[in-house]
C-alpha cells in the first residue's frame, strides 16, 4: 500500500472497509501506528501525514454468512496443491496466489457455497467496482490507488474491464475523508 501510494502519488486511497472503518482511524479517535498492522492502517497512516491525500472505504458492511470461509478455503486450497495439508495454510498462502489460481478459487467457493459467495463475494465485489468506476469517473480525481482483499481481486477487475455489469444504482462516489489538523470540505462528496 505504502509502495503504491508512493509511487502513484494518488488523489485517493480507497481501501476494502466500509466508511465507519475509515472514520475509525481519524486522528482524533485512534493513530495509525507504523509499521502498519494491515492496508486500512497503512492508508490511514499515509492519509494523516499526506495533506492532500483523501481516503475512502469502497465496501459495505451489510454481509452475514454462516459459511466458514477459511475452512472453505483450508479446503480447497489442498484440492489446489497450493497447500499440502489444511493445516498449512498461512496468510502467506493467499498471497502466493496468480491470477489464474484466484480465479479457480473463486469458482471452487462459488460451487461449495453459492449463496454466500453471491452475499460476501460477488455483492461485495461490484460495490466496490461501483465506487471505484465513480471515483475514476470524477473530474476532480486523477489518480486512485485502491487495496482489496485477493478473493475480491479477480471480480473487481473483471467488472472495471466491463463497467457496463455494474449497476447503476451503486456506482457512486463513496464518503472520502481527511486527516488534516484543520477540517475542510471535500470538494468530492456533498458531506
Amino acid at each position: 500500500m505504502t509502495g503504491a501510494i508512493t509511487r502513484y502519488d494518488p488523489d485517493v486511497v480507497a481501501i476494502e472497509t466500509s466508511a465507519e472503518g475509515i472514520s475509525q482511524y481519524h486522528p482524533d479517535v485512534r493513530d495509525a501506528r507504523w509499521p502498519p498492522r494491515d492496508e486500512l492502517e497503512a492508508a490511514a497512516f499515509a492519509t494523516d501525514h499526506l495533506y492532500d491525500l483523501l481516503i475512502a472505504g469502497i465496501d459495505t458492511q451489510d454481509y452475514e454468512t454462516a459459511v466458514d470461509f477459511e475452512q472453505l478455503d483450508r479446503e480447497i486450497f489442498t484440492a489446489l496443491g497450493q497447500i499440502d495439508s489444511e493445516d498449512q495454510l498461512r496468510r502467506t498462502t493467499y498471497y502466493e496466489l496468480d491470477l489464474q489460481t484466484i480465479r479457480q478459487w473463486r469458482d471452487l467457493t462459488k460451487q461449495r457455497a453459492p449463496d454466500a459467495f453471491q452475499t460476501v463475494i460477488s455483492d461485495r465485489d461490484a460495490v466496490m467496482a461501483g465506487h471505484l468506476t465513480a471515483l475514476t469517473n470524477h473530474d476532480d480525481i486523477d489518480t486512485v490507488v485502491a487495496a482489496v482483499g485477493v478473493q475480491h481481486l479477480t471480480g473487481v477487475l473483471d467488472l472495471l474491464r466491463a463497467p457496463s455489469k455494474i449497476p447503476d444504482d451503486i456506482v457512486e462516489v463513496p464518503p472520502l475523508a481527511h486527516y488534516r489538523l484543520f477540517p475542510r470540505e471535500s470538494p468530492y462528496s456533498n458531506a
